[in-house]
C-alpha cells in the first residue's frame, strides 16, 4: 500500500486537505495517509500524528509563541519519516513549517506536491527560489499564482478553487431563519472573526464594538447579530467576549455556510472567509488587526495594495478594508 504524508496547519487547509483525501481515496483504495493536520483530516482517514490546527498562527509573533511545541513536532516527524519513508508528500500552505519539512523530504528523495500555495505573492517572493528547488509540483487555486510561478520556472498547474464546489446552501433563507430562531423582520449582521486564536483575540473585540455602535445608532432598526464560528475556534473564549460586550449574539458552530448566507451584511476577518462570503453573495467589510510584533516585522514585506483575497483576485478594491490602525469601531 502506498503511503502519503500530508500536512495542513490551519482550519481552511484542514478542510481542503480532507476533501482532497476523499477524492484520492475514491480513485485509489490502495493509498493510506499519515501526517499533521486537524479534525477534518482525521475524519477523512488520516493517521494524525498531531493536531497542529490548534496551534495555527499568523506571522513571526505567532511562530515565536508556539516555537517549542512546533519544534518538537517537527523533530518527531523527521525521525518517523526517516524510518518510514513516504511514497509522496502533499504539503498545504503553512510555509514556515512546510518548507522546512520539505528540505528533509528532499534529502530523502520523497516527491513533493505543494497544494495551496503560500502567499509568497503578498509578502514572501524571496521564498520562490526555495520552492523551485524543493517542490516537484505546485498546484495553485488562482491564475495569477500560476503566472507568477511560471515566470520563476516553477513546475505549476492551475486547478481552480475548490470553494467553487463546496460553498453552497441547500435551504431557502426563510428556512434558515427559522432553523436559527431569528426574527424574520430583522436585519442580520454577520461577525466572522477568523479561525486562529490570535486573530480572534485581536479582531473580535473590534467587531463587537462596531456592532454595538451600529445597534445604538440605529435604534429603530431591528438588528440580529450572528457569529458563524470555525470548528477549531475556542467557543468558551468567544462566548466570554460576547458576554463582556453586553450584546446578544447568536453563535453558530458547524453550520458556517447557512449562517453566512442568511446575513444581510457581514464584518469578515481577512482570509478564506472573505471568499466564502463573496461566493454566498453577502456584502461585507474586511477587517484585520495583527499583534504589534507581527505588524512591525511584516508591514514592509507586504507588497500588495490589498490583503483581502476578493480584492486581490479582482485586481481592484471591491470590498472596503479596515486594517491595523484603521480597524476602529467608529470607522
Amino acid at each position: 500500500m502506498k503511503r502519503i504524508l500530508i500536512i495542513a496547519g490551519e482550519a481552511s487547509s484542514d478542510m481542503h486537505a480532507a476533501n482532497l483525501i476523499k477524492e484520492i481515496s475514491a480513485l485509489d483504495k490502495d493509498i493510506s495517509f499519515f501526517g499533521l493536520g486537524g479534525g477534518n483530516m482525521q475524519k477523512a482517514g488520516v493517521n494524525l500524528h498531531n493536531n497542529i490546527v490548534r496551534l495555527a498562527f499568523i506571522g513571526p509573533g505567532g511562530l515565536f509563541k508556539h516555537y517549542l511545541k512546533l519544534r518538537k513536532i517537527y523533530n518527531n516527524l523527521c525521525v518517523y519519516i526517516e524510518k518510514n519513508r513516504p511514497d509522496c508528500a502533499i504539503l498545504i500552505d503553512y510555509a514556515e513549517f512546510n518548507l522546512r519539512i520539505a528540505k528533509k523530504l528532499k534529502a530523502l528523495n520523497v516527491p513533493i506536491i505543494y497544494y495551496i500555495s503560500p502567499q509568497v505573492w503578498a509578502w514572501g517572493l524571496w521564498r520562490i527560489k526555495t520552492i523551485r528547488r524543493l517542490v516537484d509540483k505546485m498546484l495553485v487555486f488562482f491564475r495569477f499564482e500560476e503566472t507568477l510561478y511560471k515566470n520563476h520556472s516553477v513546475d505549476v498547474d492551475f486547478i481552480g478553487h475548490p470553494l467553487l464546489d463546496t460553498v453552497k446552501v441547500d435551504s431557502d433563507k426563510e428556512d434558515i431563519i427559522v432553523k436559527f430562531g431569528i426574527n424574520k423582520d430583522s436585519k442580520i449582521v454577520g461577525i466572522l472573526p477568523g479561525s486562529r486564536e490570535g486573530e480572534i483575540k485581536n479582531i473580535l473585540p473590534i467587531m463587537l464594538e462596531s456592532a454595538k455602535l451600529l445597534v445604538s445608532k440605529k435604534p429603530a432598526l431591528k438588528i440580529d447579530l450572528l457569529l458563524p464560528l470555525a470548528a477549531t475556534a475556542d467557543k468558551n473564549f468567544v462566548e466570554y467576549q460576547v458576554e463582556k460586550s453586553g450584546l446578544h449574539v447568536k453563535i453558530i458552530q458547524n453550520d458556517t455556510y447557512d449562517a453566512i448566507a442568511v446575513c444581510d451584511c457581514a464584518m469578515v476577518a481577512s482570509g478564506t472567509a472573505t471568499l466564502e462570503t463573496a461566493l454566498l453573495e453577502v456584502p461585507m467589510a474586511i477587517i484585520y488587526k495583527a499583534n504589534f510584533l507581527t505588524y512591525i516585522l511584516t508591514k514592509n514585506l507586504i507588497k500588495l495594495p490589498y490583503i483581502g483575497l476578493v480584492n486581490i483576485v479582482a485586481g481592484r478594491r471591491l470590498i472596503p478594508e479596515f486594517l491595523q490602525y484603521e480597524a476602529m469601531p467608529d470607522k
